[in-house]
């Protein structure tokens, strides 16, 4: 003989509660609210990452212009890059030239820092390079003697 707690007891149990359902949809909706997050932290450091790799080009680049002879070692105040315009890119990246006597005679310092606008971007990038190098504004005097050979070298 059973009595009726024990048919309830030995009856098989088929699909879910009601509480069981919430349950799992709330651990979903946690699961996917923490991988919302984490893609847009990632978006966002992908971001980053690709302004300061194109800061670093275009630094190195007037670097390289400065170091070549095709732009004067000047100290020049927050410029657009003339370049990002005829790439089609935003004219967003602007480049300043600090330059520097350092101890060495006829060596100079030259800084060169990219970075964004900081009326357009949020948070914006910035890149700086510095290079010492022959200061092209002291040249090198060479002395002549009475017949007007110079006495610098031997003749060959």
């Amino acid at each position: 003989m059973s009595t009726p707690g024990k048919k309830h007891l030995l009856r098989r149990r088929h699909g879910l509660s009601l509480l069981e359902v919430m349950l799992a949809l709330a651990i979903l909706g946690g699961a996917i609210a923490v991988i919302g997050e984490l893609m847009r932290f990632g978006m966002r450091n992908a971001e980053s990452a690709r302004d300061l790799s194109t800061a670093q080009v275009f630094c190195e680049a007037k670097i390289n212009e400065i170091t070549a002879g095709l732009l004067l070692p000047q100290s020049v105040g927050s410029t657009p890059i003339e370049e990002m315009a005829s790439l089609g890119a935003d004219a967003t990246w602007l480049y300043s030239v600090e330059v520097q006597e350092v101890d060495q005679q006829g060596l100079i310092s030259v800084r060169v820092t990219v970075t964004q606008d900081s009326s357009v971007k949020m948070r914006p990038v910035s890149f700086s390079l510095v290079c010492w190098m022959i200061d092209p504004m002291q040249v090198p005097v060479e002395t002549t003697n009475d017949t007007g050979s110079s006495t610098g070298g031997t003749g060959g």
